[in-house]
């Protein structure tokens, strides 16, 4: 089970078990806990042989919190593990999730031994896909996963469409998917710009400018699944079409679009030098050579 296979386990529930147990460093009897947690009339449907008030989206939601080091059980009681906790004084519940979550989801070993890894594994191969072509929300992509990966597709497991849409969720949350459309009629766009955004300062550090295969190094050191991310290059050696010969300098679309988007935003400044290496930024109906990326102070 994970993150993508396990239905009810989307960001917001998970956000409210951690937000709540948040506010109580002792944690929260399990069982008064969950009743609280758990509406009256999800309780009647749900209640177990032996009375007890239960549901999957509690139980599940829980379950894969504590795989991932989320929340601890000790005896009855259940709370925040003390490195999910953080640090400082902030309290801002979602920033600090995400931030945990991050930590260990994009770790490759953490990832694996939590049971993780088909969420980068199904990022990265999201990624390389065409952003100028969305995806249909309600429509799972297994036909394209398993014409890019061949036998290799189930590593996504994004096999039918609650997993997809789990999936879907997650990469938002992460900053790596934007949903559009309608209700009746929603879109799916790989779009890693708030992603990129949030990890601009670890990327520069106390640099104003860097060259751009330097950033991208960085990038993919924090984010495995962005172009020559480990992940990223194994995804890559599963794709069953032929590699471009000039993938080492050229970015994927959803890349490039992000970049562009940072710099309309007055984020970062995209420099091409005549005399650096470069790196080519397709951009649908046109390219960019860039050599360096600069990062813009915000006031």
């Amino acid at each position: 089970m994970s993150i993508i296979t396990t239905a009810p386990v989307v960001p917001s529930r998970v956000l409210a078990l951690y937000a709540s147990l948040l506010a109580s460093p002792s944690g929260e009897n399990k069982q008064r806990f969950e009743s609280l947690a758990t509406p009256p009339s999800l309780r009647v449907r749900g209640a177990s042989e032996d009375g007890e008030a239960t549901t999957t989206l509690f139980s599940s939601t829980l379950r894969e919190s504590k795989l991932m080091g989320l929340i601890e059980e000790d005896e009855e009681r259940i709370k925040v593990s003390d490195e999910a906790r953080g640090k400082g004084t902030k309290f801002d519940p979602e920033a600090r999730l995400r931030s945990y979550l991050a930590k260990v989801l994009f770790d490759p070993e953490r990832a694996d031994e939590m049971k993780q890894r088909g969420f980068m594994i199904a990022l990265a191969w999201f990624l390389k896909r065409n952003p100028l072509e969305p995806m249909g929300f309600g429509d799972p992509p297994h036909k394209e996963i398993a014409k890019d990966l061949g036998a290799n597709a189930g590593r996504t497991e994004l096999t039918k469409l609650n997993t997809w849409q789990n999936f879907v969720y997650w990469a938002r949350f992460f900053g790596f998917a934007t949903i559009t459309g309608s209700k009746d009629s929603k879109w799916v766009v790989p779009d890693p710009t708030a992603a990129i955004a949030g990890v601009l300062p670890r990327l520069f550090g106390d640099a104003d400018e860097l060259p751009i295969d330097a950033m991208m190094a960085e990038l993919a050191r924090i984010y495995p699944v962005f172009e020559g991310g480990v992940v990223r290059r194994e995804v890559e050696d599963l794709w069953i079409a032929p590699a471009d010969q000039s993938s080492d300098k050229r970015l994927s679309i959803a890349t490039s679009l992000a970049l562009q988007r940072l710099q309309t935003s007055g984020r970062i400044a995209l420099i091409g030098r005549a005399d650096a290496a470069v790196a080519i930024l397709p951009l649908g109906a046109s390219e960019r050579r860039v050599s360096h990326v600069g990062l813009r102070k915000m006031t």
